[in-house]
């Protein structure tokens, strides 16, 4: 009898059905397969995804365009790296609708382009190896002033679970920090994942106390490798803005960080910048790349692309492009698609569709 690989097997069952395996499934496969620093925001409620149990899957959120659904997909699909085409292809073709990607890596996007799909530069990842940083430097000064604020201010960072922190004062903060974001209350999603107020599967939660007075917090999501993990992702960062001290989020990521680094775990994301330093690439579509530069410039009343990347650059680390890859639906469809999925903007008679 002649074997059947792991590719063909996912290939013919993707084919068969648009499967969505569970929790358990996907938390599996991301402990094995999920090395992008954002690969675990495609654990977050309410998207769609699209696999095999066992060998992969992609998470996307259909967004509706008048007369058309897009299907956002808004990380690296989770498997086996030689399995990903075929699931990509099935993907594209079992899924009804038409189909973006954005926040993928190079390889992913090179993929995809050799699939028909047009390649365009989406943004710049920041990343730190804690065996190498320092905050020594005239252009770390920022940073530098936050690692010391223990000397001057009486601060504490501690990892705490669920059951320990007061979760009144967390929520309190969210709040707070909401006031002062272009977004408003909204949370954003897709490039990022939303808090969840309580504990969760392999995330760390850092709180930063002020003579015991709870101030700000960072969640760190954890990516992976071989069933290790080989990084973790500074995915929700909040304060009180009103009274907490400058530089206390610096200074519970610095806090954090030590702590990986101690337990062998050396490589923290800032993560994405969305539309920061995107430049023309061969084959891209050139209108799809001026509304990025366009809203990175001028867009900024709707959300904060500068001052993040700005945040983000401080530390000096790696930067790496992450890629978008359309089809040729038009730019003015895909561009709406990515601010009103991610949750940037939501505009009446143009929002997600229900479930089928």
């Amino acid at each position: 009898m002649t074997s059947i690989s792991p590719s063909e097997r996912l290939f013919a069952s993707a084919l068969s059905r648009e499967s969505s395996p569970s929790l358990e499934d996907c938390q599996e496969l991301l402990s094995r397969y999920g090395n992008q620093s954002s690969a675990y925001f495609t654990l977050q409620q309410g998207a769609r995804r699209f696999g095999v149990p066992g060998l992969g899957y992609i998470a996307y959120q259909p967004v509706a365009w008048p007369g058309l659904r897009f299907n956002v997909v808004f990380a690296n699909p989770v498997c086996d790296p030689r399995s990903r085409p075929w699931l990509m292809r099935a993907f594209l073709n079992k899924v009804p609708g038409r189909h973006l990607f954005i926040g993928i890596d190079q390889t992913v996007a090179a993929e995809l382009g050799q699939m028909g799909l047009h390649i365009n530069e989406f943004g710049t990842e920041f990343t730190i190896d804690s065996r190498s940083f320092t905050v020594r430097g005239k252009d770390k000064k920022q940073i530098r002033h936050a690692a010391n604020l223990a000397r001057r201010a009486p601060v504490e960072v501690r990892e705490e679970s669920w059951q320990d922190v007061t979760e009144g004062g967390v929520e309190g903060i969210s709040r707070c920090w909401s006031r002062h974001k272009a977004v408003g209350n909204r949370e954003l999603s897709l490039l990022t994942r939303p808090p969840v107020m309580g504990d969760e599967w392999q995330v760390r939660k850092f709180y930063g106390y002020l003579e015991g007075e709870l101030l700000g917090y960072v969640f760190f999501d954890p990516y992976f490798r071989e069933g290790q993990v080989i990084g973790y992702t500074a995915n929700i960062l909040r304060q009180d803005t009103d009274r907490s001290p400058a530089g206390l989020l610096d200074y519970i990521i610095l806090q954090a960080m030590e702590k990986f680094h101690q337990e062998g775990v050396f490589e923290l994301s800032l993560g994405i910048a969305p539309l920061h330093n995107i430049t023309a690439i061969p084959g891209d579509r050139w209108l799809l790349r001026r509304i990025g530069q366009g809203l990175y410039n001028h867009g900024n009343r709707f959300y904060a692309f500068k001052a993040l990347s700005y945040h983000k650059s401080r530390y000096r680390g790696q930067e790496c492009k992450w890629y978008m890859a359309s089809d040729r639906s038009s730019a003015l469809s895909i561009a709406w698609s990515i601010l009103q999925g991610t949750g940037v903007l939501q505009l009446p008679g143009l929002t997600r569709p229900s479930p089928a």
